[in-house]
């Protein structure tokens, strides 16, 4: 069968079942399936393929069509320019939360043109020690390991699957000797690190658990309910934290968390009631992404 005729049938298979843009996913998972450059298929539509090649790239089509994230069904995606493995233990890293990396990557001194150049930084002297709350994939610790000079982070969650699929990112991306991972619940644990931390940052579970608006189906069909939902109107970990701040961040550090559609006030609110001063960062829809706090200078 050429080409051509495949990527007709599984555009309207995907189409069908209502996936946005489903020509484009057509030809990235042809090109995953061929290992063939997307450039490649469509400069080739009257290219013949095998009869294994067609059943597997039709299965995988099969699989898309069904909800399950394109990332699941390669096992991979791009996360700060970086390559990171992803199955359904962890949550699909998303470009949103690449503004979450940005930042921590200014408060530790490196050039980021992109980001408020008013928001906190951490010391410049010696090592610095990052703690990453819920790192899921490993996408944020392993980010900042391997663009930011002189730090060490731990790397915290609450599953071990998790953690599993953090070190083979960390492994993946030539960092594992600055991470160190700890299974912990960070909700109820204490003493799980027994250091400060001169960075903090974390992308909780945020999504209030009664509410699922708006929420896409392949996301709560496949993606770790405990990443993604939390209790006390979604607040519970911002909460957490702030109380934990004295004991865990060191003086002059600096708290990045991100935040849900119209949860950054609340957010702030939580830090400010702790003592703290707090900013926010916007993503690219205007959405406040990101909430800084420290403690008030």
């Amino acid at each position: 069968m050429k080409i051509s005729r495949l990527l007709n049938e599984a555009t309207m298979m995907l189409k069908q079942a209502q996936i946005e843009d489903p020509a484009f996913e057509a030809g990235l998972i042809l090109s995953w399936a061929v290992n063939k450059p997307r450039a490649f298929i469509y400069a080739h539509p009257e290219m013949e393929l095998d009869p294994p090649e067609i059943r597997r790239f039709m299965e995988l089509v099969e699989r898309r069509s069904r909800g399950e994230p394109f990332q699941y069904i390669t096992g991979e995606c791009e996360f700060m320019s970086l390559r990171f493995k992803v199955n359904p233990g962890v949550l699909v890293p998303r470009s949103d939360t690449e503004l979450l990396a940005e930042a921590a990557l200014f408060s530790l001194g490196c050039d980021q043109p992109f980001i408020d150049p008013s928001l906190y930084r951490v010391s410049n002297q010696g090592i610095r020690r990052v703690l990453d709350i819920g790192t899921g994939s490993g996408c944020l610790a392993v980010s900042v390991a391997r663009y930011a000079p002189y730090v060490t982070v731990d790397a915290l969650d609450i599953s071990e699957e998790a953690l599993e699929t953090a070190r083979q990112n960390a492994e993946l991306n030539s960092v594992s000797g600055a991470i160190r991972f700890i299974r912990a619940d960070f909700l109820n644990d204490s003493g799980f690190t027994g250091c400060k931390y001169d960075l903090i940052i974390s992308n909780p579970p945020y999504i209030p658990r009664d509410d699922k608006t708006g929420l896409m189906p392949a996301v709560e069909k496949y993606e770790p309910s405990q990443a993604l939902f939390a209790d006390d109107g979604g607040l519970i970990f911002y909460k957490r934290l702030a109380r934990l701040s004295p004991e865990i961040l060191a003086e002059n550090g600096v708290i990045l968390v991100e935040c849900g559609f119209n949860q950054s006030a609340g957010v702030r609110d939580i830090f400010q009631g702790h003592g703290m001063e707090t900013m926010s960062l916007k993503d690219l829809s205007g959405t406040e992404r990101v909430i800084a706090a420290r403690m008030r200078v």
